[in-house]
C-alpha cells in the first residue's frame, strides 16, 4: 500500500495539492492505494482527508486517482458552508429592499387579502423553482456560475448564454434597485424635514440635500464602496455577511415587539417627499384593533406619491415579487461553496421558510395596527412606530447594502463564467481577466459597476421593480424549464438526490413564470423575451461546440423513437410513397455533384450515404472507420445535405452493400431505392473543389456573422478523405461483384438507380433548361409498369424542387416504328400524365431502331441469357443512345430504363457494356429499375 502526507503549510499561501509518487512504466494495476493529505483551514486547525482506488490499471489508476485528490483538496479549500455560502446570503437579498421600505405600502394598496395571495403566488412561483434548482443542483457537480452554470451545462450553450446573460442583466438592475433603496433612506432619516420619532421629532440641521443629482451622487458612493468590496473579492463579503444578517434581524425583532409595545392610537405624518397630501396631516397608528383590520382587509389602490401614478394588483406584485427573489444568491456563489450540491438546496428552501413566516407575521401585525391611509402615504412607517427608530434604520441599509453586493457579485461572476466559456467568441475575452491568488475577475466587476452605474440614473424604485421582475421571472421560467427537459428527456445519467420535484411541479413553475410576465406588464415582458431570442440565435449561429451535452439531443431522441414506433411499415400506402435512398458512395471527392443530385430528389424522404470500407475486421480497421466515420459527418454537415451516414467494414462491397440495404435506416424509415455510382475503371476526377466554392459563396459578412467555422472543416475534410484511385489497375470492385450487388438489391424488391456522367453536372438547369425522360416504351407490360412510373416520379420529384422548377420543362420522348404508333402512344401518355397530375412535354420519334415495339419490351424485361436478347441488346441500345445525343444533349439530366441484369453472373461483363452503350456521351444519366407502384390516381 502505498500512502503519503501533505505537511500543513507554515504561512498563508495554501500549498499545491499533493501529486502521486508512482514509478512510471508499472504495468501491474493499482491496489489499494492511498492518499492522505491536510490542509490548513482558515481558523488555523490542519484537516486530513484520504483517498484510495483499488483494481484499476496503471494508466487509468495514477490519472483518476491525481484527479480525485486535486478535486478533494480544491474543495476542502473552499470556505462557505450551506448557512453562511446559502442560508444567509438568500434571506439577506429576499427582505432587501421591500422588507422595510415597501411592506406598508403593499398592504395599504393592495389590503390584507390580496396581499397574502399576491405572496402566495410570489412563493409558489419561487418554491417551485427552488425544486427545480435543487433537482439541477444535486445531478452532478456544480461550479462556479450559478444558474448559468446549471442551465448551460442542462440545456446547452444557445439556452445557457442566453439565459445566463439575462441573470447578469436582472441582478444588475437589482443591484440598482436596492442601492436606490438605500438612499432612500438615507435622505428620508437624514434629508430636509426628516422625521425620526412618532412624536415628530424633527433634524433641526438637516445633513444631506435631496434633489435628483445628489441622490445619484449618494449612489454613486454607495455603489463605490460596493465595487471595493467585490475587488477584495467575496470571502470578504461572506465574512460581513453574518454581523449583516445579525443587524437584519435585530431590526425585524425589534418591528415585532414594536407592534406589541407601542399603544396608539397616534398621530404618524406622512413623508416629506409625499407631494399628494398637505404636509401638516397625518394618520393614526391605532395599535391592535379589529376594525383597522377590516378596513385594511381590501385593496385601496391610489396614487403612488414617489411615481404619482396610480397602482394596480399588477404593479403592486411586480413591486412585492422583489421581496420574494434572491434565491439565487447562494447559487450565484456556487464556485466559494464546500459541496453546492447539498448547499444550494437545503439552504435555499431554509431561507424560503424563515422569511415567508416573517413577512406573513408582519403583514399581520401591520394590518391589525396601521391604518390604510397611513401605510400608502408614509413607506417609511415602521420607523414611526419603533421603539428604537434608529434600528430600522440600520436594517434598512444593512438589508439593501448586503442585497445591492450580492446581486453585484453575483453579476460579476455569472459573467466571467460566460466569458470562460468563450460562448460570445472573442467578445467577451476581456472579461476573462483574473488577479491576486484567488482570482478575482477584475474586468468583469469593473463592467457590472459600470452597467449598475448607468442604471442608478432611473433614480426610482417603483419604475426599476417591473423591469426587475421581468429578467427574474424569465430566468426562473426558464431553470424550470431546464428542470423539465432533463426529466422529460428520460437520460438514464439524470438521477438528481434530491427528490422532491417531478415533472409537473417544473412545467407548473415555468407556467407560472411566463404567465406572471405578460399579467404584470405585457410589453415589458416582450421586450423581455425578444431579448432572450435575440441572443439565442446569436449563440446558435456562433457557439463554439462544447463538451457540455445539450438536452435538445436527448428530446430529439425521445420524440424520434417515439413517433419511430408508431411509423409502422405495414400501414404504408403508395399515395404517401417517397424517394428513401441508399445511395452508395466510394468516395465523396468524385461523387460529391452525384450526392448533390439526389439531394435533389429525395422530396423529404430518408437519404442515406453509404460506404464499404472493404477489408478484414480487426482493430486498426475499427480505428480507421471511427476517423472515417467523423470525416464524413463533418462532410455532410458544411455541404448541408440532408442525408445520414452509414458506413461499414466488410470483406467485399456486395456484402457490404447487402448489409446496408438490410440495415440502413430505422423502423418504418428503410431506403427504397439503392443508388450506385456506373461502374468504370477510369481515372475518377476530383470535384471536391466545388465543396470548397459553395462555402466560399458566403459572403464574408455572414461567415463572421455566424462564426463559420465550414472553410477549416472543408481543410480537415480534404486531408482525411482517402485519396482517389491514381490508376486503372487501382480499381479492386470487379464487375461481377458489381452486377451482383445489382441482383441483390432486385432480389430484395428495392428499386434501382444507377448514375453515369454527374461529374457534368453543375446543378445550373437554367443552362440546360430540361428533364428527359425516356421511357422506350409505353405499351409496357407489367414487369415494366413500376420502372416506366418510378422514372416519371423522380423527374417530377425532381421538377418540383424551386431551384428545378422555375428554369426546366420535363419531356417524355416516346420512341416509335410509325407515325400511326405515335398517335397512339401519345394518346397513351397524354391519358397518364392527366390521371398523374404531372405538366409534361411528350415528343413521338418515329423511326426504326432495329427491333419491333414487343421487342423492345422484351429487351428491358427478359432474361438476359435468352437467346433473342443476346443478339438484339447491344445494337438496340446503340440505336436508342444516338437518338438520345440528337435529342436530349442539352438536358440537365436524361432518366431512362435500367435493362434488367443477367442471371448467370459470368455475363456481367456483356451486361455492363449494354450499359455503358447506352450512356455514352450523354449528359448526366439516371438508369431506372422500378420494383414497386409508385403512383396511385387514389385520393
Amino acid at each position: 500500500m502505498a500512502s503519503f502526507s501533505t505537511p500543513p503549510p507554515c504561512s498563508s499561501p495554501s500549498p499545491p495539492p499533493p501529486s502521486l509518487p508512482l514509478a512510471k512504466g508499472q504495468d501491474q494495476p493499482v491496489r489499494g492505494v492511498k492518499i492522505s493529505f491536510s490542509v490548513m483551514e482558515g481558523s488555523g486547525q490542519t484537516s486530513k482527508d484520504e483517498i484510495s482506488i483499488d483494481g484499476l490499471p496503471q494508466d487509468e489508476g495514477v490519472p483518476l486517482l491525481q484527479k480525485k485528490v486535486t478535486q478533494k483538496y480544491e474543495a476542502r479549500k473552499k470556505k462557505l458552508g450551506m448557512i453562511f455560502g446559502v442560508t444567509i446570503p438568500c434571506i439577506l437579498s429576499i427582505f432587501s429592499v421591500v422588507l422595510f421600505l415597501r411592506l406598508g405600502m403593499v398592504v395599504g394598496q393592495a389590503g390584507f387579502l390580496e396581499t397574502i395571495v399576491m405572496l402566495l403566488i410570489g412563493y409558489s412561483v419561487v418554491v417551485l423553482t427552488v425544486l427545480s434548482i435543487s433537482a439541477i443542483a444535486t445531478n452532478g457537480n456544480v461550479e462556479g456560475g450559478g444558474v448559468y452554470f446549471m442551465i448551460s451545462r442542462a440545456l446547452g450553450p444557445e439556452f445557457g448564454g442566453s439565459i445566463g446573460a439575462i441573470f447578469v442583466i436582472a441582478n444588475i438592475f437589482g443591484s440598482a434597485t436596492y442601492i436606490i433603496g438605500f438612499v432612500e433612506a438615507l435622505v428620508s432619516n437624514f434629508g430636509d424635514g426628516s422625521l425620526f420619532y412618532p412624536e415628530n421629532y424633527t433634524l433641526t440641521h438637516p445633513v444631506l440635500p435631496e434633489s435628483y443629482g445628489y441622490k445619484l451622487l449618494y449612489g454613486s458612493i454607495i455603489l463605490l464602496f460596493c465595487l471595493i468590496v467585490c475587488l477584495v473579492g467575496a470571502g470578504l463579503f461572506a465574512k460581513t455577511t453574518f454581523i449583516i444578517f445579525i443587524l437584519v434581524m435585530t431590526s425585524i425583532i425589534s418591528c415585532l415587539v414594536s407592534f406589541g409595545y407601542m399603544m396608539g392610537p397616534f398621530p404618524v405624518p406622512i413623508a416629506p417627499d409625499n407631494t399628494l397630501k398637505d404636509s401638516d396631516v397625518s394618520f393614526n397608528y391605532t395599535g391592535f384593533s379589529f376594525g383597522t383590520f377590516t378596513d385594511n382587509f381590501f385593496s385601496h389602490y391610489e396614487k403612488d406619491y414617489t411615481q404619482m401614478k396610480k397602482l394596480s394588483f399588477q404593479l403592486v406584485f411586480a413591486i412585492l415579487f422583489n421581496g420574494c427573489t434572491g434565491i439565487m444568491a447562494g447559487a450565484n456563489i456556487s464556485g466559494e461553496l464546500k459541496s453546492p450540491s447539498t448547499a444550494i438546496p437545503q439552504g435555499t428552501l431554509l431561507a424560503c421558510g424563515i422569511t415567508f413566516c416573517i413577512y406573513v407575521v408582519l403583514f399581520t401585525l401591520t394590518a391589525f395596527t396601521c391604518e390604510y391611509e397611513m401605510l400608502i402615504n408614509n413607506y417609511n412607517y415602521l420607523q414611526y412606530i419603533n421603539i428604537r427608530p434608529w434600528l430600522i434604520t440600520v436594517g434598512v441599509f444593512a438589508a439593501t447594502l448586503s442585497a445591492a453586493l450580492s446581486n453585484l457579485i453575483g453579476a460579476s461572476r455569472v459573467l466571467y463564467a460566460l466569458a470562460k466559456d468563450r460562448l460570445f467568441s472573442g467578445i467577451l475575452h476581456p472579461f476573462t481577466w483574473t488577479v491576486g491568488k484567488k482570482k478575482e475577475p477584475i474586468v468583469s466587476v469593473l463592467l457590472c459597476w459600470f452597467l449598475v452605474q448607468c442604471t442608478l440614473f432611473i433614480g426610482k424604485l417603483n419604475a426599476i421593480a417591473p423591469i426587475v421582475t421581468m429578467f427574474f421571472l424569465l430566468s426562473y421560467g426558464v431553470v424550470n424549464l431546464a428542470c423539465l427537459a432533463l426529466k422529460f428527456a428520460s437520460a438514464p445519467n439524470f438521477r438528481p438526490t434530491f427528490q422532491f420535484y417531478s415533472r409537473y411541479t417544473s412545467f407548473l413553475g415555468a407556467l407560472s413564470c411566463f404567465v406572471l410576465m405578460f399579467v404584470i406588464q405585457p410589453l415589458y415582458a416582450a421586450i423581455t423575451l425578444v431579448i432572450m431570442i435575440l441572443l439565442f440565435v446569436i449563440l446558435l449561429l456562433r457557439s463554439p461546440a462544447t463538451p457540455w451535452g445539450d438536452v435538445s439531443q436527448a428530446l430529439i431522441y425521445h420524440q424520434v423513437r417515439k413517433y419511430l414506433l408508431r411509423l409502422d411499415i405495414r400501414k404504408s400506402h403508395v399515395k404517401f410513397w417517397r424517394p428513401e435512398i441508399l445511395l452508395m458512395v466510394t468516395n465523396p471527392r468524385s461523387s460529391f455533384r452525384m450526392i448533390k443530385f439526389c439531394n435533389d430528389l429525395k422530396k423529404g424522404g430518408l437519404y442515406v450515404l453509404g460506404h464499404v470500407v472493404v477489408q478484414p475486421f480487426n482493430p486498426e480497421v475499427a480505428d480507421y472507420y471511427n476517423k472515417q466515420l467523423k470525416t464524413w459527418l463533418d462532410f455532410v454537415e458544411i455541404s448541408k445535405f440532408k442525408a445520414f451516414v452509414e458506413l461499414t467494414v466488410s470483406d467485399t462491397f456486395r456484402a457490404g452493400t447487402r448489409s446496408l440495404l438490410t440495415a440502413a435506416g430505422l423502423g418504418g424509415m428503410k431506403p427504397n431505392i439503392l443508388g450506385l455510382g456506373f461502374y468504370s475503371k477510369e481515372v475518377p476526377q476530383s470535384c471536391l473543389t466545388d465543396l470548397k466554392e459553395q462555402v466560399e459563396k458566403r459572403s464574408k459578412f455572414v461567415r463572421v456573422m455566424i462564426r463559420d467555422t465550414t472553410l477549416n472543416k472543408y481543410d480537415d475534410i480534404n486531408r482525411d478523405l482517402p485519396p482517389l484511385r491514381q490508376t486503372e489497375d487501382d480499381q479492386i470492385l470487379s464487375q461481377m461483384e458489381y452486377v451482383g450487388v445489382v441482383q441483390d438489391a432486385m432480389t430484395m424488391g428495392k428499386n434501382i438507380c444507377i448514375l453515369r456522367h454527374f461529374e457534368q453536372f453543375d446543378n445550373k438547369p437554367k443552362a440546360h433548361p430540361y428533364i428527359d425522360v425516356w421511357p422506350l416504351c409505353v405499351r409496357f407490360n407489367e414487369e415494366f409498369e413500376n420502372t416506366f412510373t418510378l422514372m416519371m416520379q423522380l423527374a417530377c420529384v425532381l421538377h418540383m424542387k424551386d431551384s428545378w422548377k422555375s428554369s426546366t420543362k420535363i419531356r417524355i420522348f416516346v420512341v416509335t416504328e410509325t407515325s400511326s404508333d405515335g398517335v397512339m402512344e401519345r394518346t397513351v401518355m397524354y391519358d397518364f400524365l392527366k390521371d398523374a397530375r404531372i405538366d409534361a412535354e411528350v415528343i413521338i420519334i418515329s423511326q426504326p431502331v432495329g427491333i419491333s415495339m414487343s421487342d423492345s419490351i422484351n429487351t428491358f424485361t427478359e432474361s438476359f441469357t435468352s437467346a433473342a436478347r443476346l443478339g438484339r441488346g447491344v445494337a438496340y441500345y446503340r440505336n436508342i443512345n444516338g437518338l438520345m445525343m440528337e435529342n436530349s444533349l442539352n438536358a440537365s439530366v436524361i432518366f431512362t430504363a435500367l435493362p434488367v441484369p443477367p442471371e448467370d453472373i459470368n455475363k456481367a461483363k456483356d451486361y455492363i457494356n449494354e450499359l455503358s452503350v447506352l450512356s455514352n456521351n450523354l449528359p448526366p444519366t439516371v438508369m431506372v429499375h422500378g420494383s414497386m407502384p409508385v403512383i396511385t390516381n387514389s385520393i
